[in-house]
């Protein structure tokens, strides 16, 4: 602390309150002390990150077990078949999974032998499931669904585990399928509905999540989000009934069809060369076309339900770049800008799978700034008296809620804290912390895994290299 009242006496501090923040980890991020760090008059408006909802995430429900039908009296193979049950009850996944390769291929021309079989792989998967997540289940799902095609829980699990992992193979006619077998369970009509987002089937969509909202009786947590998302899908259907589309190399761009035409081919060209240019700086590009959408100044805070202060807006529910194009043209250094910054938000939720939100805001935000080519000033280059710094940890969730000063403060630590670990620990160890964190790590525990730190230690030794610059900057 000796440093910091050294630096308050010179009225060239940074001074941040531990005690002060201990007590609020609970609390929403507090107002810091801004005086002479206001937001330089030249500092363009920030863009945003929609939050999902303020309503507690949705649970899908689990992948399940089931219990197999009794085997034919006198029934060959029934010891056999009775030892690998016992094994899956064990949890012995691997022992259970070359038992069941080598059952002899005579056990299966009995049909009721079949089905039995086919729930003893349908239980692997939910063991697989259990250890590795989705993606390892999907083959132990599939061999289930072949064996008994008519089987409506193994059809469910294979769902819910291709949709969590996103498997390209997962289908609008399995979906179709699946609905048939089990027609008030809720995850297929939802997984249609995001098949159908996708392909920019508003209407379809809206249909399969009402018809997913009816069917979530019993989770009224998952029945309040899927309310909350159709209606978001119903407001957009609405607003851009007229719109038309156009695709580039890597984007499909959504308009008025009254705009200009000449803005379209502008926002293309930024877009194509963002794709190029930041793809290559973070070491990954996009698996699929991008959707933006293109509002006017007037509509777009009321079509996105963004933040007054955002100029812009990454919606990560459908995956979708917004940005209002009145001036476009005559303010291009903004346009390019804007669109860069989110995409770079597009391109981390597809490399998170959809999990956008298992990034801090702060280096979520750091990273735009950075990768994008626009950098907020430093904060040691802004502070020009006592200053309390939030908390990094009070920053990961969202900041639509934060108020214009607030958020100002908050953008300039991200982009602060991001340029530390960068500059300190190289893009490799980011690209390490950010695959950390799409396996389900917290950050804390992903800093310790990739930078052999705490997160504590990461941000005051972040601290002190600003405290340095500011030293450094007044003598």
């Amino acid at each position: 602390m000796s440093r910091l009242l050294a630096y308050l006496l010179l009225g060239l501090i940074l001074f941040v309150g531990y005690q002060w923040w201990s007590k609020q980890q609970a609390a929403p991020p507090p107002a810091p002390i801004t005086a002479g760090a206001a937001k330089p008059s030249s500092q363009p408006a920030p863009s945003a990150i929609a939050p999902p909802s303020q309503l507690p995430p949705p649970n899908l429900g689990q992948i399940r077990m089931a219990d197999p039908d009794p085997l034919p009296a006198g029934f060959a193979q029934a010891a056999l078949l009775s030892e690998i049950r016992q094994i899956l009850e064990q949890g012995n996944a691997a022992e259970a999974q070359v038992r069941l390769l080598a059952i002899p291929k005579e056990a299966l021309t009995d049909p009721a032998a079949k089905k039995y079989v086919a729930v003893l792989w349908n239980n692997l998967g939910v063991l697989q499931a259990g250890k590795g997540g989705g993606a390892a289940s999907i083959a132990a799902f599939k061999t289930a669904v072949s064996l008994d095609p008519g089987d409506p829980r193994a059809h469910i699990n294979l769902t819910h585990a291709m949709w969590e992992s996103k498997d390209p193979g997962l289908n609008k006619e399995f979906l179709e399928k699946t609905i048939s077998l089990a027609p008030n369970e809720p995850l297929p009509h939802l997984a249609l509905a995001d098949m159908l987002y996708d392909k920019d089937d508003l209407a379809g969509a809206v249909a399969h999540l009402d018809l997913a909202t009816q069917h979530a009786t019993q989770d009224a947590g998952l029945q309040s989000y899927l309310q909350f998302v159709s209606a978001k899908v119903k407001r957009e259907a609405k607003t851009e009934q007229k719109f038309v589309s156009r695709d580039s190399s890597h984007f499909t761009v959504k308009f008025d069809g009254n705009e200009d035409d000449v803005v379209w081919r502008r926002v293309s060209e930024i877009l194509e060369d963002a794709y190029r240019e930041i793809g290559q700086k973070f070491g990954y590009f996009p698996g699929k076309p991008i959707m933006v959408v293109l509002h006017s100044r007037e509509n777009f805070q009321g079509a996105t339900g963004s933040p007054a202060w955002a100029d812009g807006l990454f919606d990560p529910i459908g995956g979708r770049i917004k940005v209002p194009t009145q001036g476009a043209l005559t303010d291009q250094a903004w346009l390019t800008r804007v669109l860069r910054h989110e995409y770079v938000h597009a391109l981390l939720h597809e490399r998170m799978g959809g999990r956008l939100g298992a990034v801090p805001t702060w280096l979520n935000e750091g990273l735009a700034m950075q990768l994008a080519g626009d950098p907020w000033p430093d904060l040691d280059k802004v502070i020009r008296s006592q200053v309390t710094l939030i908390k990094l940890s009070s920053l990961e969730g969202p900041w639509g809620g934060l108020p214009p000063n607030v958020a100002t403060v908050a953008y300039m630590e991200g982009n602060s804290a991001t340029i530390y670990l960068m500059d300190r620990f190289g893009m490799e160890k980011v690209r390490e912390v950010l695959g950390q964190l799409a396996n389900g790590q917290t950050m804390a525990a992903a800093v310790q895994d990739r930078l052999f730190i705490t997160y504590e230690q990461f941000q005051q030794r972040w601290i002190d290299e600003l405290n340095e610059k500011l030293k450094a900057g007044r003598s």
